[in-house]
């Protein structure tokens, strides 16, 4: 049991990360994708200053999660958090959602144990002060996405391919998209969605990097 409570807890992040920004609002800006490959120049640059700077990518997932959480609060303080939409998936199929539940384990059995440390306590100490409108303070808010960064960028990048794809046969993201955008700012909601692209990049450049740091160092 002290072993699955971490891949749940890490699996209710991933699937809070999913769901929130699953490409709904807008699609990617120009040149970017989800389930596209890292560009040749990028990896090669990525790993050539691996042995140098380890900690700077860590450091720049942070700063990442800085800028993304500043962008992205406006947006989220609009939405109701108090509505029971966020806890339920209407007319859901019951093995898709089985499905999202076991890559979103898998997923969660293979983070680096110390990021997952960090998520865990990043969440409990965000719950501790949630406010009447279900709100965090926004550097909770920064925690929270730091740490999904790191526990996300320790592992294969297939493993969150999956979790990605699996919730995307759930939630119909074209509608889900266009209702959640009519309850906000639609500009705030750009901002926030375009903000989350960049972090995404930053995330998946650390994770390349740890993964070839484990093979040559």
């Amino acid at each position: 049991m002290a072993k699955l409570l971490p891949c749940v807890v890490a699996m209710v992040a991933v699937l809070a990360l999913c769901n929130l920004w699953l490409p709904a609002f807008v699609p990617p800006p120009a040149g970017q994708s989800l389930r596209h490959g890292v560009h040749m120049p990028t990896a090669v640059g990525a790993a050539a200053v691996l042995g140098a700077a380890p900690a700077a990518f860590a450091d720049k997932i942070d700063d990442a999660a800085t800028k993304l959480s500043e962008a992205s609060y406006p947006f989220l303080k609009e939405i109701d958090w108090t509505s029971p939409v966020y806890g339920s998936l209407p007319n859901a199929n019951p093995v898709k959602v089985l499905a999202v539940i076991n890559k979103a384990l898998v997923m969660g059995a293979s983070m680096d144990s110390a990021a997952l440390k960090k998520g865990v306590l990043a969440h409990a100490t965000a719950i501790g002060h949630v406010d009447s409108k279900g709100m965090i303070p926004l550097p909770d808010y920064t925690a929270i996405n730091a740490a999904i960064g790191h526990m996300v960028a320790s592992v294969p990048k297939k493993q969150v391919i999956d979790v990605f794809n699996a919730a995307g046969d759930v939630v119909r993201k074209e509608e889900v998209g266009a209702y959640m955008k009519s309850l906000v700012n639609s500009g705030d909601a750009e901002a926030a969605y375009k903000a989350f692209w960049e972090f995404k990049d930053v995330v998946l450049i650390n994770g390349l990097a740890t993964a070839v740091r484990s093979l040559f160092f």
